[in-house]
C-alpha cells in the first residue's frame, strides 16, 4: 500500500486479498484480488487476466451450487476478452479496466445476451440487439464480462429469489438474503466470482445487497451515470473496496449518446481524500421508518464512535422519514413512471408470478397515474425541504443512516405467503416492507448515497450504513466513506471471510 499523505485519507486495499508484492498469489488471493492490485500486476506483466478469470471460473463451478447467484455464464466469450487484454498488456496499450472481470446484473443489455428480469414470463426472451450505455463504457475500458447475476422478479424485492432462477443467499450466511434487487451482483463479489459488478437502484437495489453482502455500493445521483429518464433510478458500481468502486465509477459515469439524462461534464473521482476532521455529520437511526434490530442499533452506535474518533462533529437527529403512508406514496410515484409498464406486463399472467410481484400488481394496478405522481412529488418536496433545513442548510456536510433495519431477511423472503416475514430482535416481523431505509433516497434521487460495510452480526451477516452527501455532492460522500473504510472492521480479511454456511 502506498503511504498516505499527511492529513489525507488513502482509500485502503484489503490486506488479505492483495498478496505479497512480487510473490505468486494463492488461488484465494487471485479470486479476491482487488482491481487496483490486479491492474498493477497486469501492467508489470507479473499476472495475466486469463489467470484471474480461470480462478474465478473455478470458484464458480465449485461454489455457485450453494450461492446460486448466476443466471447465465459466458465463459468462452470472456476468455477471448481476457486473452485480448493479455495481448494489450504485452503491447503496452491497456485501457482503464483492461482484463478486470465484471459481473453483469440481469438488467443491463449486452448484445446477444438475454435479459429475463428474473421472471418466467421472460424465460424465452430474445437476445438483446445492442449494448446499453453502461456496457459500452465497460467494454471500451477493456473489462471482461463473464456472468449475469440474479435479481428478484421485475426487480421488485429486497432479495434475489424467483421461480425462474431459485433462491440466492449471502455467502456469509446462506440462510439470509444477499439483498436485492442487485442481489446476485453483491453475492458474486462476496463469493469471489468477480472483481467488480454492476447494479441499479430504484428503491435501494444497490445499497441493500451491498449491506447484505458486505461490499461497497454507490447510488449515484440521477443523471451522473447514463441510465434512463426515470428520476428514481440510477445505475452504479459495486466492489469489495472503495478504490475499486471508484475505478469503476470513473469508467461508467458521464454523458452517453444513448441516454438523454446524463450530466455534462463528466465528474472525475479521485482515489485520495482529505481528512474528515471537523466535518459536521448528522446521524439518523431511522427509527421513524420502522423498528430497529438491536444489532443494527449497535452498528450505528459503533459508527458514531468511529466518526467521532475520526474527528467528526456528530449530531443525532430524527428526520421524520416514515414507512406508514409515505412508502406507498413513493411506490405509486415510481410505478407511475415508465416502471408502471412492468406492472401492466406482469398482470397478463398472474399465475406465473411470485407472490411479492402479485402483491404489487394487485395493490397498484389501476391506481397509478398523474395524481399519484403529483402526490409523490409533493412528498419529495417535503422530504427535500426537511433534509435541507435540518442537515445541509444547517451547516452539516453529510448524513449517515442504516441501510437495513434488520439484517435477518430470509433468503426465500415472500416466495409464498407463509414466508412473508423478517426477523427483528429475535421475533417475526410479518407482512411489511418496513425493514429498509433506502427508498427515501430514490425519491430524493439527486442525493449521492454510498453503502459502507461496518462489520458482521453474531450470525455473520454483514452490516452496512448509508453515507449521504448533498445534492450532486458525490465527493463529500466519497470522502466520508473513505474515512470510515480506514477504521471499520475489514471484511474479506483474515477470519472475516465468507464461509458459505447456513445458520438460522
Amino acid at each position: 500500500m502506498r503511504k498516505m499523505k499527511k492529513e489525507n485519507i488513502r482509500v485502503p486495499t484489503p490486506a488479505a486479498a492483495a498478496g505479497k508484492r512480487g510473490s505468486a498469489p494463492s488461488d484465494l488471493e487471485l479470486a479476491y484480488m482487488p482491481a487496483e492490485e490486479a491492474l498493477k500486476r497486469f501492467k508489470a506483466k507479473k499476472l495475466s487476466p486469463v489467470e484471474v478469470l480461470k480462478e474465478q471460473i473455478s470458484r464458480i463451478e465449485a461454489l455457485n451450487n450453494k450461492v446460486n447467484c448466476i443466471t447465465y455464464k459466458h465463459f468462452d466469450e470472456a476468455m477471448k476478452s481476457a486473452k485480448a487484454s493479455e495481448a494489450r498488456y504485452v503491447k503496452g496499450t491497456p485501457r482503464a479496466l483492461e482484463g478486470v472481470t465484471v459481473a453483469i446484473k440481469d438488467e443491463n443489455q449486452v448484445k446477444g445476451w438475454k435479459v429475463t428480469m428474473g421472471s418466467l414470463l421472460l424465460k424465452d426472451a430474445a437476445p438483446s440487439e445492442e449494448d446499453s450505455a453502461i456496457i459500452d463504457f465497460l467494454k471500451r475500458a477493456g473489462a471482461v464480462l463473464h456472468i449475469q447475476t440474479t435479481v428478484p422478479e421485475f426487480y421488485l424485492g429486497p432479495h434475489a429469489a424467483t421461480r425462474l432462477w431459485g433462491v440466492t443467499g449471502t455467502p456469509w450466511n446462506l440462510q439470509y438474503t444477499c439483498g436485492g434487487s442487485s442481489g446476485g451482483s453483491g453475492a458474486a463479489l462476496a463469493a469471489g466470482f468477480a472483481t467488480l459488478a454492476t447494479g441499479s437502484d430504484m428503491g435501494g437495489s444497490i445499497r441493500i445487497p451491498a449491506a447484505q453482502s458486505g461490499v461497497f455500493g454507490f447510488k449515484p445521483p440521477f443523471q451522473r451515470v447514463a441510465t434512463s429518464e426515470i428520476g428514481y433510478e440510477s445505475l452504479g458500481p459495486m466492489a469489495r473496496n472503495l478504490t475499486d468502486l471508484l475505478l469503476m465509477q470513473n469508467v461508467i459515469c458521464g454523458p452517453h449518446l444513448k441516454v438523454h439524462a446524463s450530466l455534462r461534464p463528466k465528474l472525475e473521482y479521485p482515489l485520495q481524500y482529505e481528512s474528515v476532521k471537523g466535518m459536521k455529520v448528522v446521524v439518523d437511526y431511522a427509527r421513524s421508518i420502522g423498528p430497529l434490530d438491536g444489532e443494527i442499533e449497535k452498528s450505528i452506535d459503533s459508527t458514531i464512535a468511529m466518526l467521532k474518533g475520526l474527528g467528526c462533529l456528530v449530531t443525532v437527529k430524527d428526520l421524520g422519514f416514515k414507512y406508514e403512508g409515505d412508502f406507498p406514496l413513493w411506490a405509486k410515484g415510481l410505478l407511475s413512471t415508465g416502471m408502471g409498464m412492468l406492472i401492466e406486463f406482469a398482470s397478463q399472467n398472474k399465475e406465473a408470478l411470485t407472490p411479492y410481484v402479485r402483491e404489487f400488481v394487485d395493490k397498484y394496478q389501476g391506481n397509478l397515474g398523474p395524481k399519484q405522481a403529483a402526490e409523490a412529488d409533493a412528498l419529495l418536496a417535503r422530504y427535500h425541504g426537511n433534509v435541507q433545513k435540518e442537515v445541509f442548510g444547517a451547516g452539516y456536510h453529510a448524513l449517515v443512516m442504516p441501510t437495513m433495519l434488520t439484517p435477518y431477511v430470509p433468503a426465500d423472503w415472500y416466495m409464498d405467503d407463509e414466508k412473508y416475514f423478517v426477523i427483528n430482535n429475535g421475533k417475526k416481523q410479518s407482512r411489511t416492507w418496513a425493514f429498509v431505509a433506502t427508498w427515501v433516497w430514490n425519491m430524493l434521487g439527486r442525493y449521492p448515497v454510498m453503502t459502507v460495510p461496518v462489520g458482521l452480526t453474531k450470525k455473520r451477516v454483514p452490516l452496512g450504513v448509508q453515507v449521504i452527501g448533498n445534492t450532486f455532492d458525490d465527493l463529500t460522500s466519497m470522502r466520508l466513506s473513505a474515512a470510515l473504510e480506514a477504521v471499520a472492521p475489514r471484511l474479506f480479511s483474515g477470519k472475516m471471510m465468507p464461509d458459505f454456511r447456513r445458520k438460522a
